[in-house]
């Protein structure tokens, strides 16, 4: 069973990780890789923090899953800009200049 097999659409009827985890048999890195493939294969996969969050594909209504799909790009893009804060005193002391930081290769500094 794949995850996009189990999720469902809406806010509402988003699943939590763990849940979630054991649906799939698996782990919770487990779970984020699977998620993380489904999306590079072009799934919208979303989701919501909280106490009532978890993972849920894009509401059926057009205009809920727009603004589903705006509040998880929001969300998602906040983390990006202070995940790169807080590497940026790292990369330059590595001399890694951030402008040209090659996030496939991050891995490898």
């Amino acid at each position: 069973m794949t995850i996009t097999e189990i999720l469902k659409h809406g806010r509402e009827n988003a699943i939590r990780a763990d849940v979630l985890a054991a649906r799939l048999e698996t782990t919770p890195r487990g779970l984020r890789r699977q998620i993380m493939q489904a999306r590079e294969q072009g799934e919208t996969i979303l989701y919501s923090p909280g106490g009532h969050g978890g993972y849920f594909l894009p509401s059926d209504d057009p205009e809920t899953a727009q603004q589903e799909m705006s509040a998880f790009y929001h969300v998602q893009a906040a983390r990006c800009k202070h995940g790169l804060a807080a590497i940026a005193p790292v990369a330059r002391k590595l001399g890694i200049p951030i402008g040209q930081l090659n996030f496939d290769e991050a891995d490898n500094v």
